[in-house]
Parts: structure tokens; sequence; C-alpha cells
């Protein structure tokens, strides 16, 4: 064979065993790219209704560069805890060849009974969209029916139980928290979650003196301990079928070790517990209307056992002085809710705007207190204004009947208001003295060196004030660029009233999560500058806490209180009527007043 076909032969074998090695070195990168997995699980496929579950997403391989975060589609039957994600990762090294897995968890609560598909969830990998298979569940009422019949209940749950589900308008009503939970489980702590929504009501939290003791009960054949967390006192403010939201709750819980006495370490310490979110199942409420009262009796929405005295606090005055009429209604009862009482006023008198206050306690299983109602009368003419006696219907709903107090008739005198005058002047003619007579002698005092003056060290002390005042003010502009928690501190009010006009604003477009944006910001922002904390960051909790800390009284707390948690759930509770609107933007501005107060 010659050299030449020999050569010829060598470069047809390398072109060969290069182009067979081509695809041998394709395949790999190939495998490379595609070399991972992506999972959706959840930790339940049969969930009660309250129940939490979990929702994992699990992207696995060895040649993962980038992964984003999974995007959530839109859920049905199921509430999303939090949108941001816990994440995990592991690394694992088998044979020389390292895998990295990355699990991002979502928690869920469990809301509509039924099956539901949890759809495709979508994630970027390396840059491009990856998606998982859809996930079916089943969402089953606590009581449901076994394969083998028997009722079905999950460890641990929450429920809301109520003294009684057909009151009438105005009736208080006992909402208790109660938690159900097997034996072996401990439960270390609990946290109400703010939002519990309760549209249609007035609600007023119960205090609590002592600890929550458990008790064992026997549920479907099952034991069972129980604890009452939280008691509220509702009032229906409105007839109709009402309905109370899920209740939500954070529970600590762990597995109780052994121990002697089953219930000592109820609220314990103790290591390795997590967290679990609860959630009570919706409770529809029918809510009579408060049956008619007598047609020569005041309805003031009265409910429960209440007393009334009426009174004025003078008897009598001079016409265009102001008369207090003051009626103080105390007792049990409905007390919040309670409308001042129009009674039938003589001709002749000027009623100018009343007054109100309150003092409610809220211990044991019932509301008590008073409540105060003031108007100024003011007389136009002379004579005998007499208030007649009325009547004032307040409903029993224990026995479902009306009881009438009667209040009495109540007078005073208005006198001429020149009076005084005319008995001062009469007779004062005979001491008038007579006309003066002979040359009239005029005597000039003696005029006053200037520099004597007042008013010369007046004129000379302005430069001097001046001067100081400028100094004082560059000073202050100095500092407002400088410091910036006194900046804060000093432009506090002007943001916060620039935020209420916002919300003004808003209020007549008709913008109600814009109006409660506003006062949010306005609250939060005036009470951080204020104090000198973070702009961001900061729980409406804590500025509560700092409320506290500055010594402001109870209702100032309860009203901040109330105003944040209703800014808060706002996104997805009923804004109210304009009239209610119009009312938090007063409340607002009045609270703002208070905090000025303290800071």
């Amino acid at each position: 064979m010659s050299e030449d076909s020999k050569m010829i032969k060598t470069g047809k074998f390398s072109i060969l065993f290069l182009l067979g090695l081509l695809p041998a070195l394709l395949l790999p990168l190939d495998l490379f790219a595609q070399d991972f997995t992506l999972e959706a699980t959840v930790s339940e496929n049969r969930i009660f209704v309250g129940e939490q579950f979990n929702l994992s997403i699990e992207v696995s391989g060895s040649s993962m560069r980038d992964v984003s975060l999974p995007t959530l589609p839109q859920l049905s039957g199921v509430r999303v805890l939090s949108s941001t994600p816990s994440r995990s990762t592991s690394i694992s090294i088998i044979n020389g060849r390292t895998t990295t897995s990355t699990t991002y968890s979502y928690s869920l609560i469990a809301r509509d009974t039924g099956v539901h598909t949890i759809p495709s969830v979508s994630i970027q990998i390396d840059g491009e969209t990856r998606t998982t298979d859809p996930i079916q569940i089943e969402i089953i009422e606590k009581g449901n029916l076994s394969t083998d019949g028997s009722e079905q209940l999950p460890d641990i749950f929450l429920e809301i139980e109520l003294d009684d589900e057909n009151p009438v308008t105005g009736q208080q009503i006992v909402a208790s928290v109660v938690l159900y939970f097997k034996q072996g489980i401990e439960i270390t702590s609990f946290q109400p979650t703010a939002g519990w929504r309760t549209d249609g009501f007035w609600k007023e939290e119960l205090e609590n003196t002592r600890q929550p003791e458990p008790e064992s009960v026997i549920l479907n054949g099952v034991r069972y301990r129980t604890a009452t967390l939280l008691r509220y006192a509702l009032f229906p403010s409105q007839n109709g079928e009402l309905t109370l939201a899920e209740y939500p709750m954070s529970v600590g819980v762990r597995t109780r070790p052994t121990r002697n006495d089953p219930f000592g370490s109820f609220f314990g310490g103790g290591v390795n517990q997590r967290r679990v979110s609860l959630e009570s199942e919706p409770i529809d409420i029918n809510v009579k209307p408060l049956p008619e009262a007598d047609e020569n009796a005041v309805t003031i929405n009265a409910v429960g056992d209440l007393n009334i005295d009426r009174s004025l606090n003078r008897t009598e005055v001079v016409t265009g002085e102001t008369v207090e009429l003051t009626t103080t209604i105390r007792g049990t009862g409905n007390v919040p809710l309670l409308r001042r009482p129009i009674y039938d006023l003589p001709d002749g008198l000027d009623l100018y705007t009343p007054e109100e206050s309150s003092n409610v306690e809220r211990r044991g299983l019932s509301i008590r207190g008073d409540k105060t109602f003031t108007e100024l009368l003011v007389p136009r003419a002379p004579g005998r204004y007499t208030i007649p006696e009325q009547k004032i219907a307040v409903f029993d709903a224990r026995n479902s009947r009306y009881e009438y107090i009667t209040l009495p008739t109540v007078s005073f005198t208005a006198n001429p208001s020149s009076s005084r005058n005319l008995a001062a002047t009469s007779g004062s003619n005979q001491d008038l003295p007579g006309p003066i007579t002979g040359l009239a002698v005029w005597n000039n005092p003696e005029s006053t060196p200037l520099h004597q003056t007042s008013l010369f060290w007046i004129l000379l002390g302005v430069p001097f004030i001046a001067l100081i005042a400028g100094y004082l003010k560059k000073n202050q502009l100095d500092r407002l660029k400088t410091d910036r928690n006194y900046s804060r501190s000093y432009n506090a009010l002007e943001k916060a009233e620039a935020r209420i006009e916002q919300a003004k604003q808003a209020h007549e477009n008709q913008k109600p999560k814009e109006l409660y944006n506003q006062l949010h910001k306005a609250l939060t922002g005036f009470i951080s500058d204020k104090a000198g904390l973070p702009e961001a960051g900061i729980s409406d909790s804590d500025l509560i806490e700092k409320v506290k800390e500055e010594n402001a009284d109870s209702e100032t707390v309860k009203l901040l209180k109330q105003l944040l948690d209703k800014c808060a759930t706002i996104s997805y509770a009923p804004a109210g009527s304009m009239a209610d609107q119009q009312a938090d933007i007063d409340k607002t501005e009045r609270l703002i007043k208070e905090l000025k107060k303290l800071f």
C-alpha cells in the first residue's frame, strides 16, 4: 500500500472519529442543561376547615445557576398566610456529584369545603419558565364521617362559641375563643392575629384576670383538652343575618412530655416547639329587631339592666346664661351604643351642641359602666321653664320585654338680664354733681424727659430682641438641616395634617382604601417621627407600646388600637358607610391632638 493511500485512509478515519465524537460531546451538555427536577407537594391532601397546611415547591439539580422565587397563581378555597415563602437549601455529594435542592414553603389555611385544585406554580430556572403539576386537595368540615362512620376532628382546632345565636339588636352576646387539642399536645403560647372582622357588631374585649385553665372533654370517643383563651362582648348594631368571620390565631405547640399532672405544663416553656396558624369557622347569627315600644316612650337603643337620672345644675339664672341639663345612664348593657334622649323642650330655649362622655368596665362576662349626656340650654326671655317628665324605654333581653323609667319634671327660672343694672342706678340722680360755675383754671402737668418714658426703652430694646430672635431662628434652621430626628419631630404635625387632608380628598372621591391608607400613615408617621423611631419596619403593636410608655390614658390607647386595626384590615373588610368613614377621619384628628400632648 502506498504512503499516499495510507494518508488518505488516516484522514478519513480522523474525520469519521471527530464526527462520531461530536454528538457525544454535545449530549452531556444537553443533559446538564436539563439536569434538574421540579415538584410541588402539599403536607395534607385532606384538610379540615380552619386547619393549616403547607404547599412546598422543590427544585433540585446539579447545574442550576439561577432560581427565582415561585409565582403563586390565584388559589381557591384557601388563604395564603404570607406571600413570601420560607426557603431552605440542602447540598448532597454522591459519588463525586454535587446536587443542590431548594425548597420554598407556603403556609395556607383551609377556608371553603369541597374539592379544590392548586394550579401549576411557575418558577424561573436559569432564565427559563418552568411549571409544576396541579395538585388536588379536599377540604372537609369538622365532624364529617369517615369510612368507618365515625366523625372526624383534627388534632388541634379553634372554635368561637356564643352564649346566644339569636339576639336582638343591641343585646350583648359573649363570644368565647375556645381551643381544642388532643392529649399529647402541649400549648406553649397563643397570639391572636389582627383582622377579625365583626361587621355589624360593636366589639369589646373582656378582661381576663386569670390564665386559661384546660379541661378534659370527650369528643366522638376521643379525649381532648379544651381551654377558653379569650372572650369578647359583641353588640349587634343592626338586625338580619350577620356573619362573624373566621377568627385567626397563631399557637405555639409541642409534644407534651410525660408528667404526672397532664394540665400542669399548659403554658410551660420548652424547646423544639413550632407555631401553627388556626382559624375558626365563620358563624351566621340571626339578629332580631327590637319590638315596638309604647308610643309615648323615648327609645335610646337601650338594652340591659340600666338606670337613668336627669338633673339641672341651676334652678335660677339670668336670661342669656347657660343651664346644664345632664342625663346619666349607668348599669350593665350596651353602654357604648346608647343614644342621647330627645326631650320635649319648652319654647324659648336654645339648645347648643350636646356633649357626651362614657366610662366602660370590661371585667367579668358583661359590659358595665355609665354614659353621660350634657346639653347646654340658654333661655332667650325671662320666665319659668319646665321640662316635662319623660318615659324612657329599656329592653330587658332576659325577659324579652321593655322596662320603662320615668324621669321627673325639672324646672328653672330665668330672670331679666337688666334687673341688676336698674337696681344699681335707681336714685342715682340725687348724687349727680351740679353745673360748674366760676373761672376754670387748667393745670398742665410737667413734661417727662424722653429717656424716662417706657416707650423710649421699649423702642430701644426692639433691635436687640429682633437680633436674638434672628439668632435663634438661624440655629433652628441649621438644626433642621443637620439633625434628622429633630427635623422629623418638628415637621411631624404638618405631615400628619397633610395626610389627613389627603384622606378627606379620598373620602370625597369615594376611595375608602386610599382613605384608610392615609389615616394609617398619619398616625404611624406622627408617632414614629415624634418618638425618633425608624421610618420603616415598626409594627403597629410596637407603636402602641411606645404610646403606653409616654403615659397615655387608656382611652387614647384604645382609640389608637381601634383605628390601626381598622386601617390594617380595610383591604379585605367592608369600609362602612360614608358617615362611618367621616367619623374615623374626625377620630384621627382628635387622636393626633392627644398624641401631640405626649411628645
